[in-house]
């Protein structure tokens, strides 16, 4: 039996060829070439620039999101705002329809008033009307006979007459 170290295999240049045919092959497939290695470096160089340009834009876009942000915690801070208006407002009108409701109050027990005073002022009127007629017919005869030379037969008295509502009318 011979070992593996004492055999010697010959290749034949047939074999060597497709050998080499073979490796040549395999090389072509793995080999990156000159225009490869340059169309790749173009690549990778673009990315980089669209890469740069996402991030600018990306940070415009932050910003942006930043301004909308502040904006919108300024109106919810104005929305609060007209919301506690809107309460003192309605606060107002409240305290406006009760003041109405007391001026009304107010009101009627005046024109309730109103009422009797003219009521009392009337029979306060008659009775002074009254009270002069009853002086004036004691005064008349006599400056009826000094002004004017007539002389009163009788006694003076009240008369009333009825007007077109059938009322009595002094």
């Amino acid at each position: 039996m011979q070992t593996a170290k004492n055999t010697i295999l010959k290749i034949t240049p047939e074999i060597k060829k497709q050998i080499i045919k073979i490796i040549d092959e395999r090389i072509k497939q793995a080999h990156v070439t000159k225009e490869d290695f340059s169309e790749l470096k173009a690549i990778v160089k673009d990315l980089g620039i669209k890469t740069a340009e996402l991030a600018e834009a990306q940070k415009r876009t932050e910003e942006r999101v930043e301004e909308l942000a502040q904006a919108q915690k300024r109106t919810e801070e104005r929305v609060e705002e007209l919301a506690q208006a809107q309460k003192r407002t309605e606060k107002r009108v409240e305290e406006l329809a009760q003041a109405q409701k007391r001026t009304e109050e107010a009101l009627t027990i005046l024109t309730r008033e109103h009422g009797i005073t003219r009521k009392m002022l009337g029979g306060l009127s008659l009775t002074v009307g009254y009270r002069l007629e009853d002086e004036a017919f004691k005064a008349l005869p006599q400056l009826l006979l000094e002004n004017h030379g007539i002389t009163v037969k009788g006694r003076l008295k009240r008369a009333f007459i009825k007007d077109k509502k059938n009322r009595d009318i002094e």
